[in-house]
């Protein structure tokens, strides 16, 4: 089974870029300053992890996905959604998603990160030569891996993500030229292409379990970002900090899976929201849905690649993963409308309203009073 067409109208492309090497002197995990990042300070920390996976809207209406051969709806600037994987995946695990979104009209920039959460993750140094970055802690038993270890972690994902959107804004200007590009093939992104068609006042984040908690802590620190979807947050990296902050009071959606809702899934959620309810009132656009019938991996590629394998093994959700994939991207589709565009932005930024959808989400409830100081 293969990937279903993309909700939007617009045809979608897909680029490759990665930011090269000028040094060998600082290495991957290693430090420089303040920035753990894998890379010298004129450079990206990843090279999958720059503006390596951009989905981009074609200028004519067609459903396919085109590899290579890049084009761009009308004239002028467009939104653009950055997107953070989860732990033991990759750049390309939720290319369903960032299909259906940039059909709608956005640049979404999928970033590999290299803090070792990958399931691996590419680079090539400052020679050319390509290099890899196998999974951290692939040998030790996920829950007995020191959670100030993912923190760090985490903290390096959202100086990528930062640095991600330094680069965009060096190809929207045209500062970089085409030897900057460590990609060649098919695939390499002509740095021209992006150049004046960025639009960073509507500038989002979104990201899936670690990916997710990425999203989260990067709008804690960085203005840039003017909406954030987070889907299935795994709370337990987010440090003490960052819930103080409650990602600054910028819109955030929490869409979750019914089945990833542990105790303390539930609790640092609700650490959160409390958070956000005593900083900001209801000044904070928060919501918080939930689809029924389904699960952690619903959210990604894996069960529309895989679904007669799933449901032959007895592991399927009771929600079909195609339906799934479509009332998933609705909402999000639907809340970037609302909270990230102009009021008043019609096609092709407009949704298709499901009315079915409704029947598979629960919407949470949302404290907006100011209560007592987080713990």
């Amino acid at each position: 089974m293969g990937l279903p067409k993309p909700l939007g109208s617009y045809g979608v492309s897909f680029a490759e870029f990665e930011l090269r090497r000028r040094s060998e002197k600082t290495r991957i995990g290693e430090s420089r300053g303040t920035a753990r990042s894998g890379a010298v300070a004129e450079t990206l920390p990843s090279a999958e992890g720059a503006v390596d996976a951009s989905f981009l809207s074609h200028g004519v209406e067609e459903d396919v996905v085109d590899f290579g051969e890049c084009s761009l709806i009308k004239e002028g600037r467009l939104p653009v959604v950055i997107f953070s994987h989860g732990m033991w995946a990759c750049r390309t695990t939720y290319t369903a998603t960032c299909i259906d979104i940039a059909s709608h009209g956005y640049i979404v920039v999928a970033v590999e990160h290299l803090d070792g959460s990958a399931v691996i993750a590419q680079y090539h140094d400052h020679q050319g030569k390509r290099r890899w970055v196998e999974h951290a802690f692939s040998d030790v038993d996920f829950n007995e891996v020191p959670m100030s270890d993912r923190s760090r972690q985490l903290r390096q994902r959202v100086e990528e993500i930062q640095k991600t959107v330094e680069v965009l804004q060096a190809l929207d200007q045209g500062l970089l030229s085409q030897k900057s590009n460590a990609i060649k093939g098919r695939t390499s992104l002509d740095v021209k292409f992006l150049q004046g068609r960025m639009n960073f006042d509507y500038l989002a984040i979104h990201g899936h379990s670690f990916g997710a908690a990425t999203a989260i802590s990067v709008c804690c620190v960085d203005e840039r970002f003017k909406c954030c979807i987070a889907e299935d947050v795994w709370w337990a990296p987010v440090e003490k900090a960052d819930y103080e902050r409650a990602a600054s009071n910028v819109p955030v959606l929490l869409l979750n899976t019914e089945h990833f809702n542990g105790k303390e899934l539930q609790n640092s959620r609700n650490k959160f929201l409390r958070a956000r309810a005593q900083l900001h009132g209801e000044s904070a656009t928060t919501e918080l849905l939930t689809m029924k019938g389904t699960s952690h991996e619903d959210q990604s590629d894996f069960p529309l690649l895989f679904a007669k394998a799933l449901k032959r093994a007895g592991k399927a959700s009771k929600l079909d993963v195609r339906n799934a994939k479509d009332i998933n991207s609705r909402a999000c589709l639907d809340f970037y409308l609302r909270n990230l565009l102009p009021p008043g932005t019609g096609a092709p930024y407009l949704v298709d309203v499901v009315k079915e959808d409704g029947e598979h989400l629960e919407v949470g409830k949302i404290p907006h009073s100011k209560l007592s100081t987080v713990v």
